[in-house]
Protein backbone atom coordinates (compact mmCIF):
# COMPACT_ATOMS: atom_id res chain seq x y z
CA UNK A 1 0.00 0.00 0.00
CA UNK A 2 1.97 3.37 -0.66
CA UNK A 3 1.68 5.70 1.69
CA UNK A 4 0.78 9.64 1.65
CA UNK A 5 3.05 12.17 2.92
CA UNK A 6 2.60 15.87 2.24
CA UNK A 7 5.38 17.62 0.15
CA UNK A 8 8.78 18.27 1.86
CA UNK A 9 8.54 21.89 1.94
CA UNK A 10 11.93 23.12 0.76
CA UNK A 11 12.27 26.77 0.07
CA UNK A 12 14.66 26.19 -3.20
CA UNK A 13 11.98 23.98 -4.88
CA UNK A 14 10.61 25.29 -8.25
CA UNK A 15 9.09 25.31 -11.80
CA UNK A 16 11.87 22.51 -11.82
CA UNK A 17 9.95 20.06 -9.37
CA UNK A 18 10.32 19.65 -5.60
CA UNK A 19 13.06 17.39 -4.14
CA UNK A 20 10.28 15.64 -2.74
CA UNK A 21 9.23 14.84 -6.60
CA UNK A 22 12.41 14.19 -7.78
CA UNK A 23 13.57 11.64 -4.36
CA UNK A 24 10.02 9.77 -5.04
CA UNK A 25 11.21 9.08 -8.57
CA UNK A 26 14.40 7.92 -7.73
CA UNK A 27 12.77 5.43 -5.40
CA UNK A 28 9.93 4.47 -7.44
CA UNK A 29 12.18 3.54 -10.56
CA UNK A 30 14.76 1.79 -7.63
CA UNK A 31 11.66 -0.05 -6.17
CA UNK A 32 12.55 1.92 -2.88
CA UNK A 33 9.69 3.39 -0.72
CA UNK A 34 9.47 6.73 0.61
CA UNK A 35 8.95 6.15 4.35
CA UNK A 36 8.34 8.67 7.31
CA UNK A 37 12.40 8.48 7.66
CA UNK A 38 13.47 9.27 4.52
CA UNK A 39 11.01 12.10 3.93
CA UNK A 40 12.06 13.76 7.53
CA UNK A 41 16.04 13.30 6.30
CA UNK A 42 15.16 14.99 3.03
CA UNK A 43 13.21 17.31 5.26
CA UNK A 44 16.60 18.20 6.90
CA UNK A 45 18.83 18.39 4.47
CA UNK A 46 16.57 20.75 2.50
CA UNK A 47 16.54 23.16 5.49
CA UNK A 48 20.13 23.04 6.34
CA UNK A 49 21.81 26.45 4.97
CA UNK A 50 25.46 25.31 3.40
CA UNK A 51 27.73 22.76 3.91
CA UNK A 52 26.77 19.60 6.44
CA UNK A 53 28.42 16.26 7.68
CA UNK A 54 26.31 13.36 8.02
CA UNK A 55 26.62 13.28 11.70
CA UNK A 56 25.20 16.96 11.81
CA UNK A 57 22.01 14.66 9.74
CA UNK A 58 21.90 11.92 12.19
CA UNK A 59 22.10 14.30 15.15
CA UNK A 60 19.01 16.22 14.09
CA UNK A 61 17.28 12.95 13.31
CA UNK A 62 17.60 11.78 16.18
CA UNK A 63 16.20 14.95 17.32
CA UNK A 64 12.95 14.53 16.06
CA UNK A 65 12.77 10.52 17.53
CA UNK A 66 14.16 8.46 14.87
CA UNK A 67 16.92 5.80 15.28
CA UNK A 68 18.67 5.84 11.94
CA UNK A 69 22.31 4.46 11.80
CA UNK A 70 25.09 6.32 10.22
CA UNK A 71 25.24 3.97 7.63
CA UNK A 72 21.62 4.57 6.69
CA UNK A 73 22.27 7.88 6.70
CA UNK A 74 25.17 7.96 3.87
CA UNK A 75 22.62 4.94 2.16
CA UNK A 76 19.85 7.61 1.79
CA UNK A 77 22.30 10.52 1.41
CA UNK A 78 23.54 8.61 -1.73
CA UNK A 79 20.19 8.20 -3.17
CA UNK A 80 19.73 11.91 -3.04
CA UNK A 81 22.63 12.86 -4.81
CA UNK A 82 21.64 10.07 -7.34
CA UNK A 83 17.93 12.39 -7.48
CA UNK A 84 19.99 15.90 -8.15
CA UNK A 85 19.24 17.52 -4.90
CA UNK A 86 22.76 17.35 -2.94
CA UNK A 87 26.32 16.93 -4.11
CA UNK A 88 29.70 15.93 -2.15
CA UNK A 89 31.65 18.65 -1.52
CA UNK A 90 35.28 18.95 0.29
CA UNK A 91 37.17 16.82 2.67
CA UNK A 92 38.36 19.55 5.02
CA UNK A 93 36.58 21.76 6.77
CA UNK A 94 36.89 24.02 10.26
CA UNK A 95 35.05 21.42 12.17
CA UNK A 96 38.22 18.89 12.37
CA UNK A 97 35.66 16.16 11.85
CA UNK A 98 36.98 15.59 8.24
CA UNK A 99 34.91 13.21 5.45
CA UNK A 100 32.86 14.22 3.18
CA UNK A 101 30.49 16.83 3.40
CA UNK A 102 27.48 17.79 1.40
CA UNK A 103 25.35 20.22 0.40
CA UNK A 104 21.59 21.42 -0.92
CA UNK A 105 21.83 22.30 -5.21
CA UNK A 106 18.54 21.35 -5.99
CA UNK A 107 17.76 24.96 -8.01
CA UNK A 108 20.62 26.72 -6.83
CA UNK A 109 22.80 28.50 -8.98
CA UNK A 110 26.07 26.78 -10.17
CA UNK A 111 29.43 27.60 -7.70
CA UNK A 112 32.80 26.26 -6.86
CA UNK A 113 34.88 26.07 -3.74
CA UNK A 114 37.88 27.45 -2.52
CA UNK A 115 39.14 25.60 0.64
CA UNK A 116 41.78 26.39 3.27
CA UNK A 117 43.93 23.12 3.82
CA UNK A 118 44.51 24.46 7.54
CA UNK A 119 41.31 25.82 9.18
CA UNK A 120 38.59 24.17 6.16
CA UNK A 121 37.15 27.20 6.16
CA UNK A 122 35.03 27.16 2.19
CA UNK A 123 34.78 29.92 0.36
CA UNK A 124 31.85 29.46 -2.53
CA UNK A 125 32.68 31.38 -5.66
CA UNK A 126 31.01 31.53 -9.68
CA UNK A 127 33.76 32.20 -12.02
CA UNK A 128 32.03 32.47 -15.97
CA UNK A 129 35.40 32.27 -17.71
CA UNK A 130 36.04 29.13 -15.37
CA UNK A 131 33.28 27.91 -16.57
CA UNK A 132 34.17 28.77 -20.55
CA UNK A 133 37.33 27.24 -20.20
CA UNK A 134 35.82 23.88 -18.77
CA UNK A 135 33.72 23.74 -22.08
CA UNK A 136 36.54 24.36 -24.33
CA UNK A 137 38.94 21.52 -22.61
CA UNK A 138 35.68 19.09 -22.60
CA UNK A 139 35.23 20.18 -26.39
CA UNK A 140 38.73 19.32 -27.30
CA UNK A 141 38.54 15.72 -25.68
CA UNK A 142 35.37 14.68 -27.02
CA UNK A 143 33.39 15.00 -24.08
CA UNK A 144 30.09 16.12 -23.26
CA UNK A 145 29.83 17.72 -19.16
CA UNK A 146 27.36 16.54 -17.40
CA UNK A 147 28.41 18.23 -14.15
CA UNK A 148 31.44 19.21 -12.55
CA UNK A 149 32.81 20.18 -9.55
CA UNK A 150 35.91 22.38 -8.94
CA UNK A 151 37.66 22.85 -5.56
CA UNK A 152 40.60 24.51 -5.51
CA UNK A 153 42.99 23.97 -1.94
CA UNK A 154 45.18 26.31 -0.86
CA UNK A 155 45.81 28.83 2.35
CA UNK A 156 43.37 31.67 3.30
CA UNK A 157 44.10 34.80 4.68
CA UNK A 158 43.60 34.52 8.41
CA UNK A 159 46.08 31.50 8.14
CA UNK A 160 48.98 33.12 6.30
CA UNK A 161 48.49 35.98 8.82
CA UNK A 162 48.56 33.82 11.60
CA UNK A 163 51.88 32.38 10.74
CA UNK A 164 53.49 35.61 9.77
CA UNK A 165 52.42 36.80 12.86
CA UNK A 166 53.84 33.99 15.00
CA UNK A 167 57.59 34.11 13.04
CA UNK A 168 57.70 37.34 13.89
CA UNK A 169 57.84 36.75 17.79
Amino acid sequence: MQQNYTKAACTTCSTKGTCFDRLASVLASSGGRLTKERLSLLRIVCDIDGHFHPYHVLDLLREQGYTMSLTTVYRNLSLLIQAGIIRRTSVNDESGIGGTRYEHIWDHEHHDHLVCSRCGRTIEFSYPAIEVLQEAVAKEHGFTLESHHLELTGTCSACRSKDSAGGDA
